[in-house]
């Protein structure tokens, strides 16, 4: 257990009363709410609004609610595309069913209007900045040019008049109402319509509702899927979905959990995990993996890892139990021979051996950016097995080693290898197991000692750009501190 001095409870009264910044509306704005209160006379002028407010007047509307002239902006839309970035977070099922509609009278046009230039429409909420700027400089470029070609990707054969590109999110066992009307419409008019998935999550799994997704949703063109909270005894039911997802880019298991069909007194045995696992189908084009909380990762590592087609850019794996085989198999798995980037956090490390992690790393040396080891309870001895293959992995960029158990004369020696590493622009160390008492009481004025000699090692060999050393978080309030070389003291974090 680690114990901070910090701890502060809140304290309501010594809140400071800022002072909150008030912008007037400029005219524009003025002009643009007054219009929109008169709806006939908004539809009307359609017709000779210039493009550069559409996009504004169409923000104000979705914002406010005035989905009859959403409804009468789609079919005159003037730019290819269309999305609808973080205001999805505000989108209802009228405010849906509206612009549908207006997609409806798009398709219903026998002559398309010469302004209208609509031909993907994006329910996406990670498409950024697209009402940046003023729309008059800046700002259009979002519109008038795609972000994502109207071309299907390369798996995806399908081509349609009208793309749709939406983000199934928080599928929790059944489909919300929302996201039910949308499949159903856009399942009624496949003919003209392609919805195009790029991120499907299935949080909690129910049969009827998959089902009712793959009707509509192309597999083969979904490029991000994350599983939550599913069981794995039905990730054989989704096997024959992951098989025609040949365009999946990143695939995320996150708290696979037991069995539902069996009693809580039971569990399956090794050879029915594995069985389940061995069905996994190959996926040929995945780059990144990311593996949290499934406890049967345990000694079956090497068959989730056979799947895999091309050499993996990303591997990420926390929360997880690993057996030694699971760690003696990594430097002979040709398919992760290519790192950029592997992350192993909140694993307990402490009782097995680290050399085929050494092994592994001499193997990415030339490819390898980014290495996280967090929270993994490794101690010196484990972490000199690392040291000749990470002082060659000459093109690291950032390298996290916090929350292990580690001695200031260990640490001394972990950065003297990296100071070897000449582009790293991001470096964060454990605390050194000397900066805390026999009862795990973080003291703060050891690390500010240590940390000046700490620093001088790295300064030594190259230039610093960010570094940091950092405790392990507080058993009580979850904080840490933290000493970086920009503030050159201790200062509390309080973390999420």
């Amino acid at each position: 257990m680690v114990i901070c001095l910090h701890c502060p409870d809140q304290d309501d009264s010594l809140e400071e009363v800022t002072e909150e910044c008030y912008s007037p509306p400029t005219l524009q704005n003025l002009a643009i709410q007054s219009l929109l209160r008169d709806e006939a006379l908004a539809i009307s002028a359609l017709t000779d609004l210039p493009q550069s407010l559409f996009p504004v007047i169409f923000e104000e509307a979705f914002t406010d609610g005035y989905i009859g002239i959403l409804k009468a902006m789609i079919p005159v839309w003037p730019f290819p595309y269309l999305s609808l970035g973080k205001q999805i977070n505000n989108c209802n099922l009228e405010t849906l069913k509206a612009m549908l509609e207006g997609l409806d009278i798009l398709l219903a046009q026998k002559v398309q209007t010469s302004r209208c230039k609509l031909r993907v429409i994006n329910w996406r909420e990670d498409d950024l900045k697209i009402w940046a700027g003023s729309h008059e400089g800046e700002g259009l470029p979002d519109f008038r040019t795609e972000k994502q070609p109207i071309e299907n990707s390369a798996g995806c054969e399908v081509k349609k008049e009208l793309k749709v590109t939406t983000e199934v999110l928080r599928m929790k066992g059944r489909l919300d109402e929302s996201t039910t009307y949308l499949l159903q419409w856009a399942q009624q008019r496949k003919d003209s319509i392609h919805l195009f998935c790029r991120k499907l999550l299935i949080e909690g799994l129910t049969k009827a509702s998959v089902i009712e997704i793959f009707k509509t949703v192309h597999a083969d063109c979904i490029q991000e899927l994350i599983l939550r909270c599913i069981c794995i005894e039905e990730l054989a039911f989704l096997n024959p979905y992951l098989k025609l997802m040949k365009s999946l880019f990143t695939l995320t298991l996150d708290h696979i959990i037991g069995t539902f069909s069996l009693g809580d007194s039971e569990k399956l045995d090794e050879e029915t995990i594995f069985s389940l696992i061995s069905q996994l189908p190959t996926l040929h084009c995945l780059q990144k993996l990311y593996v949290n909380d499934v406890p049967f990762i345990k000694g079956n590592l090497k068959e989730y890892l056979r799947c895999l087609k091309k050499p993996l850019e990303t591997l990420c794996i926390s929360n997880c139990d690993l057996s030694q085989s699971d760690l003696d198999c990594l430097p002979y798995c040709l398919n992760i021979c290519e790192l950029k980037h592997l992350h192993i956090s909140d694993i307990y490390l402490c009782d097995l051996l680290l050399e085929p992690l050494g092994f592994l790393l001499e193997r990415v040396g030339d490819t390898l950016k980014t290495l996280e080891l967090d929270s993994c309870c490794i101690v010196d001895f484990q972490f000199s097995a690392l040291l000749p293959a990470l002082s060659q992995c000459s093109h690291l960029r950032e390298v996290t080693f916090y929350d292990n158990d580690v001695s200031l004369p260990f640490l001394k020696q972990l950065l003297h290898h990296t100071a070897l590493l000449s582009q790293l622009i991001y470096e964060c160390y454990p605390a050194p197991l000397e900066c805390y008492d026999d009862s795990g009481v973080i003291l703060t004025h050891r690390l500010e000692s240590f940390c000046p000699e700490l620093l001088d090692i790295l300064r030594a060999k190259r230039q610093l750009h960010s570094v940091s050393f950092q405790t392990t978080k507080c058993s009580k309030c979850g904080g840490c501190y933290i000493y970086d070389r920009h503030t050159q003291c201790c200062r509390f974090v309080e973390l999420l």
